[in-house]
């Protein structure tokens, strides 16, 4: 099964990487991330970064979606004052999902890692309370 790093060496000159691209190529290279997740979760970014459990993912021609439950939060939002949604949902046309290193990014909306070694990774940091170590993993090579 094909991860982000094996597209990253595949595709190289940024072919996936524009903002509006070929929706059949990234439906068929980037939906089957999405079938061997660690125990459904991703590493999440929007204004904050966490962890998150995905359900209800459905993967058709036209879009990726989900919904999402909190599980772990990695760095909260600055300068907010409500808590962090449970949950939510999240969804993105395949033409506009692109690979950037190590992450899916939706054009002006969230990142996510799919990868369930690294999210494994990330998840076992932030229980044992090395939050900086997991955000490095993540956002901090942005």
């Amino acid at each position: 099964m094909t991860n982000i790093l094996e597209l990253n060496k595949k595709y190289p000159n940024g072919e996936l990487a524009s903002t509006e691209g070929d929706k059949e190529l990234r439906y068929k290279l980037f939906s089957p991330l999405f079938i061997n997740l660690y125990e459904n979760k991703v590493v999440y970014h929007e204004r904050f970064t966490c962890i998150i459990q995905l359900s209800d993912i459905e993967l058709t021609p036209e879009r990726f979606y989900a919904k999402a439950r909190l599980h772990l939060v990695i760095k909260p939002a600055p300068r907010r004052h409500k808590p962090l949604p449970e949950t939510w949902e999240i969804s993105a046309n395949w033409s506009f999902l692109s690979l950037d290193e190590g992450c899916l990014s939706m054009y002006s909306g969230w990142i996510i890692w799919p990868d369930p070694l690294l999210v494994e990774s990330v998840e076992k940091l932030v229980l044992e309370n090395k939050l900086d170590e997991a955000y490095n993993l993540t956002m901090g090579k942005k």
